[in-house]
């Protein structure tokens, strides 16, 4: 329940800071479009994880005991995820859209669980040259070249 509610500030806190930037509009997205899209969207799963987890306190169990958690780990995964979310926007300047989804596609597929390095870096890189085809050449929004100039 604390990661949901931690993702649910995290989200608002994005689409807050988005309204900073021309939202444009779904013809002519401006650069505050998508954040602002992301952060209702993450607001939305946190808010429906919550609903779940609370649903599920209050049904009795149907089968066997489940597998206990590890303490915390549910914590310290949202935590390493808004880190990884932090720095992405941090170095997203200097470095440029498409390395930057690239590393942050690569560092939360390993964060949430998946431990082939070929799987992962075949994801983060169709993912990137996905994001660049539709954000930068389908609908043209100018996104940071960074370092690289892509």
């Amino acid at each position: 329940m604390t990661g949901a509610i931690a993702l649910f500030c995290f989200g608002a806190v994005t689409a807050l800071l988005s309204l900073q930037y021309p939202l444009g509009s779904l013809r002519m997205p401006g650069s505050g479009f998508l954040p602002l899209a992301l952060g209702v969207m993450l607001m939305g799963l946190a808010a429906a994880q919550s609903a779940q987890v609370r649903a599920a306190r209050t049904t009795p169990a149907e089968s066997g005991p489940a597998e206990p958690a590890k303490a915390g780990d549910d914590g310290r995964r949202v935590l390493f995820f808004m880190g990884a979310v932090a720095a992405a926007t941090a170095l997203l300047g200097p470095l440029g859209f498409v390395p930057m989804s690239f590393l942050l596609m690569l560092v939360l597929l390993r964060l949430m669980g998946e431990r082939r390095w070929m799987a992962c870096g075949l994801i983060a890189l169709a993912s990137s040259a996905a994001s660049q085809l539709v954000f930068v050449i389908w609908l043209k929004i100018p996104l940071p070249g960074g370092i690289f100039g892509f």
